[in-house]
């Protein structure tokens, strides 16, 4: 990147730096006579950075009266004189320079300080700074701008204003408040942070609104309050612009956002049908899953002996049985299943914590509770599962599974991570979860071309061009961006069987492939997002009206398939107490169900270990949250997706692999590979603990009935991670755990699926190579699989470690081979006396 010289920075940021003097000294005039001289007021000053600045945030403490707050990625802009990318071989280009911003709380003395450096930079760039501010130096270099932190930037990310205009369209002067997540910067010091919060509080009570929430989590930056504002303030601020309202134009407020929280219709208002199902027996054992959702019916014939609900908040006594839809509905997804397939029940109870209830003007609807901040609603529910709250023990310790089939109605961010993202992050990391989370339903209408109504087949392909290209407002929905959980897309896949489909309706999604409802990536900083996709039930639109002439779109709605299917069929709360009452459904939701379930069989495998004695023991169930996480994934892939895809997408760039992995993730998850080898296949597994800067390496012994065979083979590695975070950064991972690039050469073929930057953002790693080129190796030869660790975010402390899971796999098809699993199993018990006699020796 092409940077101004000192004397150029000189002229464009000294207006600038005095704009901020200006504000200090407004501040100051504004303070209440009877204040003491020595207040020096703060004021949030903004770092606008061309490019980035690795540990900038270090340097700020090296200045009194700066703190660092936050970074956040800035806009790209378009190149200019001063800041440019210029390419080694062509020169200057026209490539955005990406920028990054660093918001630190700054008073006057510090701001005399900056600008003091900054002279002294001016008058000799190559001068000395004292120890631990040197990185001023290269801020100074990069500096696009600095300025305020504004009533504009508080609500740019969040969508304030186009769902304040939106709901101002539908609903008109019906309703008289709105409610709003006021986001404040997290202070170090608690007085500062008690004394920033009292000072919100009075400025949204003298404007008419009051505080519904409060919360504060110090592990991971978190400052809120969940608050109720006159619908003046609506006008307001469409009227007037943002700093028309005080509380945008408080120096103490990092974000608004809308808060709309998550309210699910029933499924049907008609009588449902009935299944002949057994009365439930009741388990034994302890819960190993938890589900937070809704208020299930205990005594449905599919749940009653299965379920231990936990109800603090006593949410059940004004829970009628009518409006128990989606709690009773994943329950019943999580315990059996789809009940089409009549599969086994899981055989421990259901731990259940309703965090959602019913809908206060809606009838039959349900909602998450209305006057509580969902991410401190999660925390204090996870905690009393996991540590227990106000002195008492915790209520289920053997949960190391939670499923989360809900989230928050929000603009999806991609630019940053959502706090109860940086929650679910923190808690799986804290406490060893695995965190099972819905991608998150879009459920409106599709618009498609009118003359793509011509036939299916081309109104397909229209609904699909139209869900890619509406990928930014179809984004993954907290907290499914959360960079530990496995956030879960839906295909369009039950057990409901054939159906005749009615001139009505159109079944316009690819079998198996990705549902239209479902939520799309990528995840926060490009990272893959969902993980996986799994069955969601076959969603039927309604065929649209044919359009008058001239009318060039038309919009493609769902159709209502609950009583008669198709879907996945799931217990429900019947009518006059009936207990044996099912529906149909479709979602992300389901989809989030079935493999919380998945995950609940693979531990039971896991903890059943191995029944051979010359086996190796399998991983400590310290690796278990991690293992299954591993496991999910590595029995997914693509398939015929892509290709199908790249043609009715018209996807032919290098961009192409980037774009699918936003839609696709890491594909379908095949049940069938899940918890089980193959003659042709072997499937290993391991964890471990690894610290900065160390390279672990594993040796998967090759099938010697592979070698020289131009045959089909395939070699798939998976990597589960614990990430620790930082959230305040946006690379937000304090350390990356990686494998290197397979061998490719080695393994006679080439990656597929997933684009290979992607794979290495967020904390887990699958890749595939397979081919049909003959592998050459020798007697005993082996495919290494190197993993390393390196700082990321921050600098991890020495003695810290980072646990992950790892799975790697080979196979073949079986007419080639059925002896890959005994060759490989033979190979590790090799491999295990040769390491028994090394240390015998030394």
């Amino acid at each position: 990147m092409s940077k101004p010289s000192a004397r150029r920075q000189g002229e464009r940021l000294t207006p600038q730096f005095g704009e901020l003097r200006a504000a200090f000294d407004a501040k100051r005039a504004r303070l209440s006579p009877d204040a003491p001289d020595e207040v020096d007021p703060a004021l949030v000053v903004v770092f606008d950075l061309a490019g980035s600045v690795k540990d900038f945030r270090n340097a700020t403490d090296g200045i009194e009266g700066l703190e660092f707050l936050s970074e956040l990625i800035g806009d790209p802009c378009d190149p200019d004189d001063d800041f440019h990318m210029i390419d080694s071989e062509s020169g200057r280009t026209d490539k955005p320079v990406q920028h990054s911003l660093y918001l630190t709380m700054s008073n006057a003395k510090a701001l005399d300080e900056l600008l003091r450096l900054f002279k002294d930079w001016q008058a000799d760039p190559s001068a000395s700074f004292a120890y631990g501010l040197g990185k001023f130096k290269t801020a100074f270099e990069q500096l696009s701008a600095i300025r305020r932190w504004g009533p504009e930037d508080r609500i740019r990310e969040t969508g304030l204003r186009d769902l304040w205009q939106e709901r101002l369209d539908i609903i008109g002067q019906s309703v008289s408040t709105v409610m709003v997540e006021v986001e404040l910067w997290f202070r170090r010091d608690s007085k500062q942070r008690t004394t920033a919060q009292a000072h919100v509080e009075q400025v949204i009570s003298s404007s008419g609104g009051r505080v519904l929430d409060r919360s504060q989590i110090s592990d991971i930056s978190y400052h809120a309050l969940l608050a109720e504002l006159p619908i003046q303030q609506v006008h307001s601020l469409l009227a007037d612009g943002a700093e028309s309202i005080r509380l945008l134009t408080t120096d103490e407020v990092m974000f608004v956002s809308p808060f709309t929280p998550m309210s699910v219709a029933p499924p049907t208002s008609e009588p449902v049908s009935e299944a002949c199902l057994p009365p439930g027996e009741r388990t034994a054992g302890l819960p190993r899953v938890a589900l937070l959702d809704g208020l299930p019916f205990s005594n449905h014939d599919a749940l009653a002996g299965r379920l231990v609900v936990d109800d603090p908040d006593e949410l059940g006594d004004n829970y009628p049985l009518a409006a128990r839809h989606h709690g009773t509905a994943m329950a019943s997804l999580i315990i059996h299943g789809d009940l089409s397939a009549d599969s086994e029940p899981l055989e421990r109870p259901l731990y259940v914590r309703p965090i959602m209830r019913p809908h206060e003007f809606v009838a039959g609807h349900e909602q998450m509770i209305p006057d509580r901040l969902l991410t401190d609603l999660l925390h204090r529910a996870v905690k009393r599962i996991i540590e227990g709250e106000a002195g008492r023990d915790p209520v289920a310790p053997s949960v190391r599974i939670i499923n989360l089939s809900i989230g928050a109605q929000a603009r999806a961010l991609v630019r940053r991570m959502s706090p109860v993202g940086r929650l679910l992050d923190w808690l799986a990391h804290s406490y060893n979860l695995l965190f099972i989370v819905s991608a998150g339903n879009h459920l409106g209408p599709v618009t498609i071309p009118a003359e793509a109504m011509s036939s299916d087949e081309s109104a397909r392909s229209a609904v699909i061009r139209s869900v890619y290209d509406a990928v930014l407002v179809r984004g993954i929905l907290p907290p499914g961006d959360a960079l530990n959980a496995l956030t879960i897309g839906a295909t369009h896949s039950d057990n409901f069987g054939d159906i005749d489909v009615p001139d009505t309706a159109w079944d316009i999604t690819h079998q198996d492939g990705p549902a239209h409802y479902g939520a799309t990536g990528p995840g926060v900083d490009r990272s893959v997002k969902p993980d996986l996709h799994h069955i969601g039930g076959r969603a039927l639109y309604a065929r649209p009206v044919t359009p008058p002439h001239g009318q060039e779109a038309v919009e493609v709605e769902l159709a209502q398939t609950a009583t008669s299917g198709p879907g996945l069929r799931v217990a429900a709360p019947g009518r006059a107490g009936a207990t044996n009452s099912t529906l149909f459904t479709v979602g992300t939701s389901n989809a989030t169900a079935l493999v919380t379930r998945e995950a609940s069989r693979l531990l039971d495998i896991l903890e059943a270990g191995s029944d051979d004695a010359d086996d190796a023991q399998l991983p400590d169930p310290l690796y278990h949250p991690l293992l299954a996480r591993a496991l999910l994934v590595h029995a997914s892939s693509w398939g015929e997706w892509e290709a199908r895809l790249r043609r009715e997408l018209g996807l032919t760039n290098q961009l192409a692999r980037r774009h699918l992995t936003a839609l696709l993730g890491y594909g379908r998850l095949d049940t069938g590979r899940l918890g089980i080898a193959a003659t042709n296949r072997a499937v290993l597994v391991s964890g471990g603990l690894i610290a900065r800067d160390q390279r672990h390496t594993y040796e998967l012994p090759l099938p010697p009935s592979l070698r020289a065979r131009a045959e089909w083979h395939r070699f798939t590695i998976t990597l589960a991670y614990m990430a620790p975070t930082v959230g305040q950064l946006n690379r937000y991972r304090g350390a990356k755990v990686y494998f290197a690039t397979p061998d490719t050469q080695l393994a006679g073929g080439a990656r597929i699926d997933a684009e290979h930057n992607s794979v290495r953002r967020g904390s887990l790693q699958h890749e595939i190579v397979q081919g049909t080129r003959a592998m050459v190796f020798g007697a005993d030869s082996t495919f290494p699989i190197h993993i390393e660790c390196m700082d990321d975010a921050q600098r991890l402390r020495a003695g810290d470690t980072v646990r992950y899971a790892l799975v790697a796999s080979v196979e073949t098809a079986e007419q080639t081979s059925t002896t890959v699993h005994d060759e490989v199993r033979t190979g590790l018990r090799q491999q295990a006396r040769d390491r028994a006699r090394g240390r015998v020796r030394s």
